[in-house]
């Protein structure tokens, strides 16, 4: 919360120092999310496959004229989806199988600092970069056959590195990937595996946003 109370009191400088004929473009934007958790210090017990999700909201963006500088920011409801398979040995038994799909539904909020150049007035470039804070609304365990075995992150703090074009001065697809900056959960192992081990879940998000 710190970072973001950091960030965002960046953002609102910026906003006051920006001119009075500063464009302000408002509307909505959806696209696809491919997230893949990466775990740390399971020794390959476990591993986490890419999993298709999606996320959909409004947004506003605002670009100072000339410069091309800018900030956006929107409010998404986001799917996810994570699922683990595992293979080794617990007590000299070999362990293998799956979780469940876990569906993991997300309230998002990117701020972006942007920067868009045009090739013409109906081709345009933009690169963005920035804080993204993450409420998650839905079920905290990970389980496996009825046990639980860790759990997800109420909130997290990730980071935006993204590009794209602008078309007509109105329609944006774009690239994005999302890098988690703490944990997103933590696994207690399976079986007798007591060792809890670190969650992080990065992801890429393909866009697509209308603004009037």
């Amino acid at each position: 919360m710190k970072k973001l109370s950091a960030v965002l009191m960046c953002m609102v400088a910026f906003l006051w120092a920006a001119p009075a004929n500063a464009q302000f473009k408002w509307g909505l934007e959806g696209g696809v999310n491919l997230s893949k958790a990466s775990i740390k210090g399971d020794g390959g017990l476990f591993d986490a496959s890419n999993r298709t999700g999606w996320f959909v909201g409004p947004k506003v963006q605002m670009t100072m004229p000339v410069i091309g500088l800018g900030i956006d920011a929107s409010l998404l409801y986001s799917q996810k989806y994570m699922k683990m398979d595992f293979s080794g040995e617990v007590d000299g038994e070999n362990v293998n199988g799956s979780t469940p799909n876990k569906s993991m539904p997300y309230v998002e909020i990117p701020i972006n600092l942007r920067y868009n150049f045009g090739f013409s007035s109906l081709v345009g470039v933009y690169l963005a970069t920035g804080p993204q804070y993450n409420w998650y609304l839905g079920s905290r365990n990970l389980k496996y056959a009825g046990e639980s075995i860790g759990s997800l992150e109420r909130s997290t703090f990730s980071w935006n590195v993204g590009a794209g074009v602008t078309l007509l001065s109105h329609l944006q697809v774009g690239v994005t990937y999302n890098i988690a900056m703490g944990e997103t959960g933590k696994l207690g192992g399976v079986g007798d595996v007591i060792k809890e081990f670190d969650v992080k879940n990065n992801t890429w998000q393909v866009r697509l946003a209308y603004l009037f």
